[in-house]
């Protein structure tokens, strides 16, 4: 474990610096440009008076906004780190699957590792704090930060004693992330999303199928067409999760693409073994997802 945390790169001095570097940039600029526009229109005696003021104007309102976005980026890349800890915990300890007690006892040492992070009640106030200020200046872009907040808080929440949540609950998540991404490109990225069937009392383990789709916003052209998504659920209880889309062009993937498949196929094995099918196809243009999941299944050893 240790190991592990300690070949993380140490990102939060780069942040620092950058911070910094945009507000002597974003600060110039901006006392630059009213410094010429004011000294052409007022005397020298009222434009001295007149540039300190809207200089210091300037200089805070640079500072508000990099406060709110400095807050986002540490809130997402938060993430990041704890999905790829949880995953290099997952990966080692799993690696005698046969052991089903072994496995079992991870599956509860994830969960009491996860609940030593940090207090995520510290990050929801924040945000709340963020989202009723950019409320009052920006009601449609205050929007957003109430998506992501609400997908983050279901990320943390406790599942019940078979680690299984509402199907209902992933669903309006599944939901929620598609309008944070819709929003986030400005409504140049798109997805044909069909659900057919009731997910009333079926349940699942958490952010199975947010992590099949947020990998179709991360890897996949979705400005094009095929970009559909389809999720079917019968009375008895099987699930069918199939997506298709354009791929993007090789030098605009992000890096560590396979990291959420992994985690998930992993995650898979334990809740639904022999339950389950996932099949991912890779072509040049296109990429396809189908899962199939025995939902009443219940594992004995719980």
């Amino acid at each position: 474990m240790n190991r592990y945390l300690n070949r993380t790169p140490p990102r939060y001095l780069a942040l620092i610096f950058m911070v910094i570097a945009e507000i002597l940039t974003a600060s110039s600029i901006k006392i630059t440009f009213d410094y010429f526009m004011m000294s052409t229109s007022l005397p020298p005696e009222e434009f001295w008076r007149q540039f300190k003021m809207v200089a210091g104007l300037d200089f805070q309102r640079t500072l508000f906004f990099l406060f709110i976005s400095t807050v986002i980026w540490s809130a997402i890349n938060w993430g990041r780190l704890q999905r790829k800890t949880t995953e290099a915990l997952l990966r080692s300890t799993l690696a005698d699957k046969t052991n089903a007690e072994l496995r079992f006892q991870f599956a509860q040492a994830q969960n009491a590792f996860l609940k030593q992070q940090i207090n995520p009640h510290l990050l929801f106030n924040t945000l709340n704090a963020i989202y009723s200020t950019v409320y009052l200046n920006a009601p449609k872009d205050s929007e957003a930060l109430l998506l992501l907040s609400e997908i983050m808080r279901y990320s943390y929440e406790e599942p019940d004693s078979k680690g299984l949540v509402a199907l209902e609950s992933e669903l309006f998540q599944l939901k929620n992330l598609i309008k944070l991404n819709t929003y986030r490109f400005r409504d140049t990225v798109q997805l044909d999303f069909d659900l057919k069937g009731d997910a009333n009392n079926h349940r699942i383990i958490p952010l199975v199928l947010l992590t099949l789709t947020e990998n179709m916003f991360k890897h996949g052209d979705l400005r094009q067409r095929p970009r559909s998504l389809g999720i079917t659920i019968n009375e008895g209880g099987q699930l069918s999760y199939f997506s298709n889309n354009v791929r993007k062009l090789r030098g605009q993937v992000e890096p560590n693409g396979s990291v959420g498949l992994t985690n998930t196929r992993l995650r898979l094995d334990y809740a639904y073994p022999g339950n389950y099918n996932l099949d991912i196809t890779q072509t040049e243009e296109l990429f396809t997802v189908n899962l199939n999941i025995n939902l009443a299944y219940e594992r004995s050893d719980h």
